[in-house]
């Protein structure tokens, strides 16, 4: 067991947690006699004692002899106090032996106390321990103060001394009530008994209302239990709430249950009453409902969630949340399952209120891997709850990425563009007269194809049931028959893409993302350039393996700002840029340059119909001499930025070795999947050999993932983007159905007319195609734009004697620019993913600048080779 497993206050974390936060941790050794911080410093730091001791002193500048009040050893913290109260320092520390220790800064501890319910856990018992010895010593003055109070009142009429007793029952009383039932006017009360005073107040901005002294009800109230009973007592509540009912003071009423303890009538009538309380009235309500006890939060008959989370006030979202961290406090030990997803979407939907956007999907996370784990028999639980809680937060990050991807996406304005540009569309092309040599069906099938750009643009109808709905206006217009429409289903490039997505869930589901890039950071130099080659050379290692941008960027930048963490870098800050967007552009847009790098690859490929496809080993060997040019100059670039970065700490060798220590040895699914990854990537090289399908290898593949039980049902279900898949099966279709109906050599002998100058060029030719590309992606983003521009422009590479696979490499090259932060959904993943402190839009935009031209220098460097390999004739 590491040391970071044996604290208490992380005992609650899971293995890759722990070895998350490790990288984030300074560590410092001082030598006994040191002097920590002392009494008045600002509380800027939380220390965990690794080993050694530590000793607390007060009055250490004061008086010149310290008085100890405490002594820590390994695993205690201290300076948690003046970290949670914001105060100075109340003690001062001094190493008491040779110490090591977790220094804690004030970002990180905000963001775990945020976070993890069971850090705020543990600093809620912790308090609450010393409260209990707190509580302990002001026991012996109580009894004091108790005789002291009952002279007092004795000095006093015995009818007002009944009704200041009277009054301990309730939060606060109407100057009324008392003159009726004991005939005393309490306003004059309290200018003719000096001793009054000290017991009874009006109520602010409420001058009719009288209320105890702060801290004297309770103490009124057992003299009052002594005096007159339980039963009597019991009897004044309940007349004053008869009183509240006929005069439908219901907030009043409310407050007064709340403090008798009654919570369930209390809560009941709130949330009866709720809609018709006056503002100030609700507030008085909300305050007084952070007395709750958390119990009642799990109570579905009270449903206490109703009153926090659909009231007015503003502040009752925070109120809700401490509720929340009291119940998971004192009562999660004994939770159900369904109680834990129950309280973890209110967290969700208190933190969305706040703004609090990251934290909100943390806690629906936690809630979705709740319900997937109830359905998983494991032996490791921590383990596999916590990949599932990592998966979950990779598809949130890519989920934030689609929501903000694309020009007019989902707007109302798109919307109203969209209904009157689509019918258009469609009553143009059916009635102009055919063009180019193309049927009336082809007119029409360019008709119904605009249409679905721009639905595609404005995004206002998912991208899949667009595509279903353009296959079924083939059929049913007569376009094409039902074997044409729907012919993309059936070809092996679209089971090809179901198993390669089988492949992704279960290699992110495994773990092993982590634990290989953790192991190629450890091979490289402690010092900021060499942590950015580890970066570099991860992204590399992880290219083939992983065929998805999102999911390898929505692991890499996250790893990296760990990284810049370690080293002490602030958010985007010139050290936490470069290695955020080395992490980007080496773990997400290298992906075109391998054929496993992305499933968007075979996507894009699979449109291009050609007799011969290109195999794992050519696509390779094509795009090396462009990757390696690509890799020079984005790696120039990044260090021409990012000069002179000045390094904080180092980063421990230690700190890597106990963070794969917590991840513990590889378990059978990561086994599973690394070796069927590999293997199945060995298989894809030597297809010249074997002469196997691609798809038949993903296949055979696939089998094993699911006879080993690495893939199950529910990863099939939720792990596989089955709506992409049938948008997919509609593209490829739409490959087909051009050739069908002729045009595709419609359109190469236009664009090779119009484009006649450009086709002498290869080089100028393929410049042109990136600048379309560059173009199209302000407007439509990555996956329609590929099969768009793949569909229009693959015409031209017959015509220029370009092999297709050079125009489908360089339009997967060219269609995931991020010059604007709404064009590319793997840009917008990186940023999400490290909740936009690694690198600002500014910097991306800057180094968007230079992936264009890398890009552009790559392609024409790569021309002659290709030439000479026979793929541009």
């Amino acid at each position: 067991m590491t040391t970071l497993q044996r604290i208490e206050m992380f005992k609650q974390l899971s293995n890759m947690e722990l070895a998350k936060l490790l990288g984030k941790l300074e560590r410092r050794t001082v030598p006994v006699g040191t002097v920590l911080f002392s009494e008045g410093d600002p509380g800027d730091n939380l220390y965990v004692i690794k080993s050694g001791k530590l000793e607390l002193f007060i009055d250490a500048k004061k008086s010149g002899a310290a008085q100890s009040i405490s002594v820590l050893s390994e695993g205690d913290t201290l300076g948690e106090m003046a970290m949670l109260t914001g105060e100075t320092r109340s003690a001062t520390a001094i190493a008491a032996t040779d110490a090591e220790l977790y220094i804690i800064n004030r970002e990180t501890f905000d963001k775990l106390v945020e976070e993890q319910p069971s850090i705020s856990a543990y600093f809620i018992r912790l308090l609450s321990s010393r409260l209990t010895n707190t509580n302990k010593q002001l026991l012996v003055n109580k009894e004091q103060n108790y005789q002291t109070v009952a002279l007092e009142l004795d000095t006093l009429p015995l009818s007002l001394t009944h009704a200041l007793l009277w009054c301990s029952e309730f939060p606060r009383v109407h100057s009324s009530m008392a003159e009726r039932r004991f005939g005393i006017l309490l306003d004059q009360a309290l200018e003719q008994f000096h001793d009054a005073s000290k017991y009874l107040q009006r109520v602010e901005a409420q001058p009719e209302w009288f209320t105890l002294a702060p801290g004297i009800r309770r103490l009124l109230s057992e003299i009052a239990t002594v005096r007159f009973g339980h039963e009597e007592k019991r009897r004044w509540i309940a007349e004053m709430l008869e009183d509240y009912q006929k005069s439908n003071d219901w907030d009043a009423a409310i407050e007064l249950l709340g403090v008798a303890g009654r919570w369930t009538e209390a809560l009941q009538i709130a949330l009866h009453v709720l809609p018709e309380l006056a503002e100030a009235s609700k507030k008085r309500l909300f305050t007084l409902l952070s007395d709750c006890p958390p119990e009642k939060i799990v109570e579905k008959d009270v449903l206490l969630a109703g009153c926090i989370l659909y009231g007015e006030p503003a502040e009752h979202p925070e109120v809700g949340l401490a509720l929340l961290d009291r119940a998971w406090s004192d009562f999660g030990a004994s939770y159900t399952t369904e109680q834990w997803i129950t309280t973890y979407e209110w967290a969700a939907e208190l933190h969305a209120r706040l703004n609090r956007h990251q934290q909100a999907m943390e806690y629906l996370t936690l809630a979705e891997a709740k319900r997937s784990l109830t359905r998983i028999a494991y032996e490791d639980g921590s383990k596999e709850y916590d990949l599932a809680k990592q998966q979950l937060a990779q598809q949130h990050s890519r989920t934030r990425a689609y929501n903000t991807v694309g020009l007019f996406h989902k707007s109302r304005l798109g919307g109203w563009v969209a209904a009157i540009l689509v019918p258009i569309s469609l009553i143009l092309f059916h009635y102009i007269e055919p063009i180019g040599g193309l049927s009336r069906a082809g007119m029409d099938f360019i008709g119904i194809g605009v249409a679905a750009v721009i639905l595609w643009i404005v995004n206002v109808i998912p991208d899949y049931i667009v595509g279903l709905g353009m296959a079924m206006a083939w059929v049913l217009g007569g376009l094409v028959g039902p074997e044409v429409a729907l012919s993309g289903f059936a070809s092996t490039t679209w089971l090809y893409m179901i198993f390669i997505m089988a492949f992704i869930a279960v290699i992110t589901r495994s773990g092993i993302l982590f634990r290989v890039s953790l192991n190629a950071l450890k091979r490289f130099p402690r010092h900021y350039r060499g942590q950015l080659w580890g970066v570099v050379a991860g992204g590399m290692l992880l290219n083939s393996l992983i065929p998805s941008s999102s999911a390898k960027v929505s692991l890499g930048v996250p790893l990296a700002r760990t990284l810049s963490e370690s080293m002490g870098f602030a958010d985007k800050s010139r050290g936490a840029a470069g290695l955020g967007l080395a992490a980007m552009i080496f773990y997400g847009f290298t992906a075109p340059f391998v054929l496993t790098g992305s499933y968007t690859n075979m996507m894009a490929y699979g449109l291009s119909t050609v007799s011969e496809p290109i195999n794992w080993l050519q696509w390779f060997l094509y795009a090396l001499p462009a990757f390696l040019i690509f890799s020079a100059v984005m790696l120039v670039i990044l260090q021409l930025m990012f000069r002179n970065v000045r390094q904080v700490r180092p980063i421990s060798d230690e700190v890597l070795d106990e963070q794969l220590q917590l991840l513990g040895p590889w378990s059978k699914a990561e086994r599973i999947a690394v070796s069927t990854t590999l293997g199945s990537i060995a298989l894809l090289i030597l297809a010249p050999l074997h002469g196997i399908d691609s798809a038949w290898i993903m296949l055979l593949g696939f089998a094993i993932l699911v006879i080993s039980g690495a893939l199950d049902r529910q990863t099939v279900s939720n792990g596989i983007d089955w709506p992409f898949l049938l948008f997919l099966g509609v593209a490829f279709s739409f490959a087909t159905a051009t050739q069908e109906l002729g045009i595709a050599d419609a359109l190469s002998t236009f664009l090779g007319e119009k484009l006649s100058v450009f086709l002498t060029s290869p080089t100028l030719l393929l410049t042109v195609v990136i600048l379309v590309s560059f173009l199209v992606t302000l407007i439509i983003r990555d996956d329609p734009a590929v099969i768009l521009l793949v569909t229009a422009l693959l015409p031209l590479a017959q015509q220029a004697g370009i092999h297709p696979w050079i125009f489908v490499f360089v339009i997967l090259l060219a269609t995931d620019p991020f010059f604007f932060t709404y064009q590319s959904p793997t840009y917008l993943t990186a940023y999400y993913s490290s909740e936009g402190k690694s690198f600002s839009h500014k910097q991306g935009q800057k180094i968007a600048l230079g992936y264009a031209l890398a890009i552009i220098l790559a392609i024409a460097a790569s021309v002659p080779y290709w030439e000479w390999i026979g793929l541009i004739k």
